[in-house]
């Protein structure tokens, strides 16, 4: 069996390019953000452009059509005005497939730059929660009839019983810290209505809209990246994450960049103060289960998660104060 390696998918797939497409590729840099899956930017005499490797462990072959869908809805967007890469696509497909089966998408190359986590400025995180509302205003304006969620709300029982496991497999490490933080969670997860999250509206989102995944210019988002974690499930995860990601700094929380992402997605939808608050508890509730003493190589993006967690899981009772001036 032939034994790929990043240089022979990265032949195979430019091969596919230059066949399918009639580019001449003129230089390539290798983009080393995400996971498993390859990435470049390629220069060519038709423009520049980004080509993603979908890994076959990370997307095996029952995910593609999920691929298909997710990636229909960002051209969808994109003809709407959202600012997203433009899809090139080959026999009606977004997922390319080459002639040793490698899969890839190749779409319009995005200027801007990724920020740190934590350091959205007030004019971007305007920008940022108008695009958001626009977007999940375009996504879900013709709501059909209710599709199976993507990821289901666990019940209160059954984050004790994950919550538990986590308790014993820190103690048998001697984890003083993540013990700290399980104790907290407990006491979260114990006196919690989790009813709250009953209200949360379905439809579908980005689901993946932390830093790594915006483009942005000094005073604006230039780009929204990477929908192919797009699903019907919660849209108040686009609301949490971003505001997390982007807003929290050093165990801080700058209010004044929240506030303007609350009053950019307030053009387009209603975000109250209630809404708020619960998609952040919302985030907490899915992710409690990353805090776990065995986890110590995090990749970046997930260490970053945690933090978020623990300081929201710190912040719990206070919340609701914390944000009640901002709407």
């Amino acid at each position: 069996m032939k034994l790929e390696t990043t240089e022979s998918i990265r032949e195979d797939i430019f091969d596919s390019i230059r066949s399918l497409f009639g580019f001449t590729i003129t230089d390539f840099t290798k983009i080393e953000l995400g996971f498993r899956n390859v990435k470049w930017k390629i220069e060519t005499d038709h423009g520049v452009f980004f080509a993603k490797q979908y890994n076959k462990i990370r997307y095996p072959e029952h995910m593609v059509q999920g691929l298909e869908t997710a990636l229909n809805h960002q051209v969808h967007l994109y003809n709407k005005g959202i600012p997203c890469p433009k899809i090139l696509t080959h026999n009606g497909n977004y997922v390319i497939r080459t002639a040793q089966g490698e899969r890839y998408v190749l779409m319009g190359f995005c200027e801007g730059s990724i920020i740190q986590a934590g350091t959205g400025n007030v004019d971007q995180m305007y920008s940022l929660g108008k695009i958001v509302g626009q977007m999940h205003t375009i996504l879900n304006s013709n709501p059909t009839t209710r599709l199976p969620l993507h990821w289901e709300i666990r019940s209160k029982e059954s984050m004790l019983e994950n919550w538990q496991s986590r308790w014993e497999e820190a103690v048998r490490l001697d984890s003083e810290h993540t013990l700290a933080h399980l104790e907290i969670q407990r006491n979260i997860i114990e006196k919690c209505d989790s009813n709250i999250f009953s209200q949360c509206e379905t439809g579908w989102a980005h689901w993946d809209l932390f830093v790594d995944n915006i483009l942005f210019q000094s005073d604006r988002v230039s780009a929204i990246l990477d929908f192919d974690r797009m699903h019907y499930v919660y849209p108040e995860f686009d609301i949490s994450r971003p505001i997390l990601s982007c807003c929290l700094e050093n165990g801080h929380i700058h209010l004044d960049r929240v506030s303007a992402f609350v009053r950019g997605y307030q053009e387009h939808l209603e975000l109250t103060h209630k809404k708020l608050v619960r998609s952040i508890k919302l985030t907490w509730w899915k992710e409690a289960e990353w805090i776990r003493a065995e986890y110590t190589n995090l990749t970046s993006p997930l260490k970053r998660f945690v933090e978020e967690n623990v300081w929201v899981g710190e912040n719990w009772d206070h919340l609701d104060e914390l944000f009640s001036k901002l709407l």
